[in-house]
């Protein structure tokens, strides 16, 4: 197994988080394809950067096809964010399995071919600003109306069953009650995904939105709002994750030991 420690791309897990995110910030990439990129990242810990994942594995535990799993590789590799090898025996010999690995050039190498387009000057009002979420109201589609003809807005009474307080606290200056639902709707998704074994998922979900926020505020998203949130909400929660396996790994071991 030390043979394989050649092909470490990054010298800390930390240094991986850092550039998987910056790849998620700067590349257009498609839902599927941050999901994988996420995915890579949480099971290439042991040997940094480098990730043992079958392809079936890869699109079993992403909920998709083979084939549209070997397509999001394939979209990756070309944009030089990973690459995939094909490891040799070294007793037996002859090839053995391929091993993905996340590359730390895939932002330096990659070309700009297009220029940014200018964003349109904002006009100033007296009234707060807003988010435009329309990806949330997509997420609404299923509940059901009282009468279909009727424009029934939502306000924050209805979430208090569903949806915690502080949560709501946080995002009410930004967002309508619809737009709260569905945040934590992603909140939930995100974290069942990314972060099973984790039980505060709160503290977390704050700070994925805040960083959001802050995205926004600096013009770093160039896409919706709602897809931003939802890659930001799967690093948190794929470091929470990693954080609760290592603590239970070290209590493990003590135990062991006396």
């Amino acid at each position: 197994m030390n043979e394989l420690r050649k092909y470490e791309s990054f010298k800390s897990v930390s240094e991986m988080d850092k550039y998987v995110v910056k790849v998620l910030e700067v590349l257009e990439l498609t839902e599927l394809d941050r999901s994988l990129l996420r995915l890579l990242a949480g099971h290439s810990c042991k040997f940094i950067g480098v990730s043992f994942l079958k392809v079936q594995t890869m699109a079993n535990k992403l909920g998709v096809s083979y084939k549209s799993a070997q397509r999001s590789l394939k979209r990756l590799k070309e944009l030089e964010v990973i690459k995939r090898v094909r490891t040799l025996r070294v007793v037996s010999g002859g090839f053995g399995a391929s091993i993905t690995i996340i590359s730390p050039n895939g932002l330096t190498q990659r070309k700009q071919t297009e220029k940014p387009t200018p964003e349109p000057a904002q006009e100033h009002s007296k009234q707060k600003e807003t988010f435009l979420f329309k990806a949330f109201f997509k997420d609404l589609k299923n509940l059901r109306q009282p009468e279909p003809t009727i424009d029934n807005k939502i306000d924050y009474t209805y979430l208090t069953e569903w949806v915690p307080k502080e949560f709501i606290q946080v995002v009410k200056p930004f967002v309508n009650a619809e737009g709260a639902f569905s945040l934590w709707g992603k909140v939930h998704m995100s974290s069942k995904k990314y972060a099973p074994s984790v039980q505060d998922i709160l503290e977390p979900a704050i700070r994925a939105f805040k960083a959001s926020v802050l995205a926004y505020k600096s013009r770093r998203i160039k896409k919706s709002f709602g897809a931003y949130f939802w890659g930001t909400l799967c690093g948190v929660f794929s470091v929470e994750q990693r954080k609760f396996i290592g603590s239970n790994i070290c209590y493990w071991m003590e135990e062991i030991d006396h």
